[in-house]
């Protein structure tokens, strides 16, 4: 079951189980998680949740709603993401387990939009072949049980890899053709035109 952890100057607050279809937020008393501070809207965000997903989305609030610094009107929450709503950080824990998240992530390579030049591609298992196109959004692979990593872009066009919940020291900047493995499924960092001998992206 997701979670939500609430917290405030770092400090956990509150411990929320997600259940049900939604979860709202605001400084109204009604909200699923009631924020009493003059900074969050009376009827502030609500997660909607959709079989496996969660969806974020802002309603319209004075003061915006965040994602890992973003501000959003709508977006899918992963793992790991922190959630900002005027003074409070909410944090996103997800039990979604590899296979799931490949079904959301991946699509077959002739699927990809045009013109796109960073992915992973799956090496081996039911979506052997297919990719993962990487844009502006983070990545989170793999459970918190048994480790995930994080793949997000970095500054010059690069991307980078960390397991979660590591310090920075943990960081690895991925460079084409590097090889990932997130539980037993094996990944391969793809870069268009990095060198002429690039793996294609399509299956055999």
């Amino acid at each position: 079951m997701s979670q939500l952890i609430v917290m405030l100057d770092k400090q956990i607050l509150r411990r929320f189980s997600i259940k049900g279809t939604s979860v709202t937020f605001g400084r109204n008393g009604k909200s699923d998680i009631a924020l009493p501070d003059r900074t969050i809207s009376n009827n502030h965000a609500r997660i909607t949740i959709v079989r496996e997903d969660c969806f974020l989305e802002d309603l319209q609030s004075t003061n915006g709603t965040y994602v890992n610094r973003h501000m959003v009107d709508r977006h899918l929450l992963e793992d790991g993401d922190i959630i900002g709503l005027g003074k409070y950080q909410i944090v996103f824990r997800s039990d979604q387990g590899l296979e799931a998240q490949l079904k959301r992530l991946s699509i077959h390579p002739k699927l990809m939009e045009a013109g796109h030049t960073v992915w992973l591609q799956v090496l081996n298992g039911r979506k052997s072949g297919y990719i993962i196109p990487l844009r502006d959004d983070r990545v989170v692979l793999g459970k918190l049980a048994t480790g995930q990593i994080l793949i997000e872009p970095a500054p010059q066009e690069q991307y980078i890899m960390r397991p979660v919940g590591m310090n920075t020291h943990a960081v690895r900047i991925l460079a084409h053709g590097d090889e990932i493995k997130v539980e037993d499924i094996s990944f391969l960092f793809f870069r268009k035109n990095q060198d002429e001998n690039n793996v294609s992206p399509h299956p055999d």
